[in-house]
């Protein structure tokens, strides 16, 4: 019976540690304009996607250029998962 409720304490205090384990971490400072610009090229990059015109002011992004329709939408999804990116006016027209 000691046994069991030593496994039982045990147990409860190893669960209740690793369950409080995220509450003393910080959030990530959000990026400058030109650190956002570099993050979002990367993103594009890995997509296949280049020749756009990206502008960043105070974390609002504009993105430009000439695409396809996938392209225009992975364009905006790279630009949104950025820190610290506020807003995508997405300006890319469609080729045909």
């Amino acid at each position: 019976m000691k046994k069991a409720f030593v496994s039982l304490v045990l147990s409860a205090a190893l669960v209740s540690a690793i369950g409080c384990s995220n509450w003393n971490r910080n959030t990530p400072a959000s990026l400058d304009n030109s650190t956002i610009e570099q993050e979002i090229r990367k993103n594009l990059l890995g997509d296949h996607i280049t020749g756009l015109q990206i502008e960043v002011h105070d974390g609002y992004v504009t993105l430009t250029g000439h695409g396809s329709t996938s392209d225009r939408q992975k364009a905006y999804d790279d630009a949104v998962k950025v820190n610290g990116v506020k807003g995508v006016t997405n300006n890319i027209s469609i080729q045909q």
